[in-house]
């Protein structure tokens, strides 16, 4: 299902359960996954809606770091709230363990020694 699909559905939830932050957070994501629809004159596809959710987090973590150095901790809240919504779009992580436990396995599979 595209990504814009899922937006929309849960856009429909957070509207029958009255949570106007959350409902607020995926109108702009979604109006930011049309706009970009619009620029590129087609459909975007799941690596291209995933770049607009990365670019959309990207904002929401300097906005928290501006927003904080300006004690306006009311606005740090409600980007914070925005960027976990955001966040569960996103792939999750591959933390560092796993992948230095891949590096180490494709060097003792392939024999490679510097």
């Amino acid at each position: 299902m595209p990504l814009i699909s899922d937006v929309t559905a849960a856009i429909a939830d957070a509207m029958r359960q009255h949570d106007q932050a959350r409902l607020g957070a995926l109108r702009m994501l979604k109006a930011a996954l049309m706009n970009k629809e619009v620029e590129k004159g087609r459909a975007l596809d799941d690596a291209e809606g995933l770049q607009v959710v990365a670019a959309l987090v990207k904002q929401r973590k300097d906005s928290i770091d501006q927003f904080g150095k300006a004690g306006r901790q009311d606005l740090v809240a409600k980007e914070t709230a925005e960027l976990s919504l955001l966040e569960a779009y996103l792939p999750t992580a591959v933390d560092a363990a796993t992948i230095e436990k891949a590096v180490d396995d494709t060097i003792a599979e392939t024999g490679a020694s510097s």
